[in-house]
């Protein structure tokens, strides 16, 4: 592949994250996720009965019906008189919200406790049988994560989606034992570097190399650097080829904004220095159109293109995407800390080597 650095194996060490024992006792804090939004209806259930804010209602009733028309100009909040609120059929913890958009639909808002929120995320985002510790990693990270957020959400509504787009949150559905234990060992804790909780991207298999933040996003930081990984050893799907028809690449191009028409010959330029593709270039009757990468891989779809570590030619009328690796490639590589788990590395260990920098700080 081009670009590809030689695979280099874990050191025997690795230089500790630390964790600073000494900070006040962890104090809780509440996180809004958005877990449905532009609802035309919303029904919200609970066996044990319903409490609206702000009114003398006992809990008597058990189902409510809401559609734009009954929600006027204050948002309606919700919750169970026991731990469980049924949204359209999925259970939350907490507060549920519903806010009517200038749009005239309905934005559901799940406001909750963030050791709570991170137990319908963890199993989500990490298979619950993997390795604990990798599992740990994967509770600090997205806790971080999370919290990064919340500060950078401004006069937004909701802190996180509940989806890929941040981090995915299935509520108490998605709650499984092992992946909760791992919220609980780690409660309070997160990376921090210079005072401030990082954006602890991650993401499922970098195929051997972590990325530069720098390279696909506004964010050059020493934790965001990339390094490598040996999740191409355990990953035995690890390696993927897509086919895409030159007549569907040009309808996604042309929706995205690019004039083409047809593609006479279609390549790579420039190589980040862990091997994924900047830019890709198409030739057409109309001269050369350079379309970067991750833009091209989002208009095609994630699941289609699974990262940019790839080569690319033209053949019987087809663009032939030869990858490796899942994901943007930026922070923690999950399948990477599952072999430093197997391997006897710690989340701690983890953590610094996906995270240079970085320290684990117990939240104030």
């Amino acid at each position: 592949m081009n670009g590809m650095r030689p695979m280099k194996r874990f050191p025997l060490f690795c230089i500790a994250v630390i964790v600073l024992s000494a900070l006040p006792a962890f104090a809780s804090e509440n996180i809004r996720v958005a877990i449905a939004d532009n609802q035309r209806a919303v029904s919200l259930k609970s066996l044990s009965g319903l409490l609206l804010a702000g009114t003398p209602s006992n809990g008597r009733e058990k189902l409510l019906h809401f559609t734009p028309a009954s929600v006027n100009g204050q948002p309606v909040r919700v919750r169970s008189t026991d731990e469980f609120t049924q949204v359209n059929g999925k259970q939350y913890r907490g507060w549920v919200e519903l806010r009517k958009k200038k749009n005239g639909l309905l934005l559901v808002v799940n406001e909750l406790d963030l050791e709570e929120y991170l137990m319908g995320v963890i199993a989500a985002e990490m298979p619950p049988d993997w390795d604990f510790e990798a599992l740990k990693a994967q509770a600090v990270a997205s806790r971080t994560y999370a919290l990064y957020e919340k500060r950078m959400a401004g006069k937004r509504p909701y802190h996180i989606l509940s989806t890929i787009t941040n981090q995915v949150y299935n509520g108490s559905n998605g709650e499984h034992g092992r992946s909760v234990k791992a919220v609980k060992e780690t409660k309070g804790l997160i990376l921090m570097y210079q005072g401030k909780a990082i954006p602890a991207f991650y993401h499922a298999n970098c195929g051997g190399h972590t990325e530069n933040a720098s390279e696909i996003w506004d964010i050059d930081a020493p934790y965001l650097k990339g390094v490598d990984c040996e999740c191409q050893d355990i990953l035995k799907d690890g390696l993927w080829e897509k086919r895409i028809s030159i007549s569907l690449l040009v309808d996604v191009l042309r929706r995205q904004g690019y004039n083409i028409n047809d593609i006479s010959d279609i390549g790579i330029s420039g190589i980040t220095p862990a091997g994924r593709v900047r830019n890709v270039t198409l030739r057409s009757a109309r001269g050369t159109t350079t379309v970067p990468a991750e833009t091209l891989r989002a208009a095609l779809g994630s699941t289609v293109v699974p990262s940019v570590f790839f080569e690319l030619e033209l053949s019987e009328g087809e663009a032939v995407f030869s990858g490796r690796g899942s994901g943007h490639g930026v922070g923690l590589c999950q399948w990477g800390a599952k072999e430093m788990a197997g391997k006897g590395f710690d989340f701690k260990a983890i953590l610094a080597h996906y995270y240079p920098g970085a320290v684990i700080v117990r939240m104030k």
